[in-house]
């Protein structure tokens, strides 16, 4: 039995989403950056600078906010993959 003597094995929730924030700056109108993320709301406040680790790219837009989010990937990769064509969507 590999879920132990406890039961059956707790499965963990996964959430894999590829997202798009805009700035809110009047100065930046139009600018906007496209993600990954396993935690949007969490991702958004490091967009903002309100936790640590934020892309450096964002710093300029901020405030920033969710625009879309994509989600439903079966797997990190997957959605990885998303994310890069939607970055490069001419190639």
């Amino acid at each position: 039995d590999r879920a132990g003597a406890g039961g059956a094995a707790k499965a963990k929730p996964t959430f894999f989403g590829c997202y798009l924030i805009g700035s809110r700056n009047p100065a930046m109108k139009g600018r906007s950056y496209v993600g990954f993320t396993v935690n949007p709301a969490r991702r958004l406040q490091q967009h903002n600078g309100v936790l640590t680790a934020g892309a450096k790219y964002t710093k300029r837009l901020r405030p920033c906010e969710m625009i879309l989010i994509v989600h439903g990937f079966p797997s990190k990769i997957q959605a990885l993959q998303f994310e890069w064509a939607w970055q490069k969507p001419r190639l």
